[in-house]
């Protein structure tokens, strides 16, 4: 589009990578599916010169790998006192608008991000929230995807944290990590050892109460400015689904 460069904000899906639920991917190439069609039609390969189409066959695969956006589903089958929506019906107005992204890349894996943190964030780049715009939360984790352990880097969004933003009017959040709250592996251990007792996806319990819908594994926020720009991040139709996948990119104005 004349006039604005493109950001991706979004991350490839890809096989394995040292996630705790990794896809799997077999990539059939040309060849590969030559001999295979040949196989199982019964025809000689040369009278297709040896090849076919590429294709990708996904054995595991959730609508929570790579980029995607999580609806209210996802959370609870309640949002605001009725029945939660899932990716499917998610308004499409929703998941396009003006764009905001605030830096607590400083806290630590594991540390909470609170009302306090998220506040003063937005202070220091002198911007004012308005209902419908779409905050996007760096921690830092994505310089980490694909590597063993990328999905234990994140400091997590608390409930109180959550609430503001929904108070606000935010509809659509978003965070370059792999997930809303602390890191999954260290809510576990909490919940083993009988500690932080109902702060579990906490996060994610607030977006519901809120209605909100969460992107999560983004990329490239420090490409933008902290605020002027657009995002459109339409997910893939995925019916009756709590999550699907999505091409989240940002328009900056040259």
């Amino acid at each position: 589009m004349k006039g604005y460069r493109i950001v991706d904000l979004s991350l490839p899906l890809m096989n394995g990578g040292g996630f705790g639920m990794p896809a799997e991917i077999t990539y059939l190439d040309h060849r590969t599916r030559g001999k295979m069609l040949s196989e199982k039609f019964g025809f000689n390969p040369d009278a297709i010169g040896g090849k076919a189409n590429a294709i990708e066959q996904f054995t595991s695969l959730t609508c929570h790998a790579g980029t995607h956006f999580d609806a209210p589903w996802h959370y609870d089958e309640i949002a605001e006192g009725k029945k939660a929506l899932t990716v499917d019906q998610v308004p499409l107005e929703w998941c396009f608008g003006d764009g905001v992204w605030i830096d607590l890349s400083w806290k630590k894996p594991g540390e909470d991000i609170t009302a306090a943190d998220v506040q003063e964030a937005f202070k220091q780049i002198g911007y004012v929230l308005k209902s419908m715009d779409i905050v996007l939360i760096k921690t830092g984790a994505s310089a980490y995807y694909g590597q063993p352990g990328c999905d234990e880097m994140n400091a997590g969004m608390t409930r109180e944290a959550t609430l503001w933003l929904g108070n606000q009017g935010i509809r659509i959040v978003g965070t370059d990590a792999p997930i809303w709250d602390r890191p999954v592996k260290m809510q576990i251990a909490d919940l083993q050892q009988g500690l932080r007792p109902g702060s579990y996806m906490q996060g994610h319990r607030a977006a519901g109460e809120k209605g909100m819908c969460i992107l999560e594994w983004l990329t490239n926020l420090d490409q933008l400015p902290h605020f002027g720009f657009k995002v459109y991040a339409f997910p893939i139709k995925v019916q009756n689904a709590g999550a699907g996948w999505v091409r989240a990119v940002a328009f900056v104005p040259d």
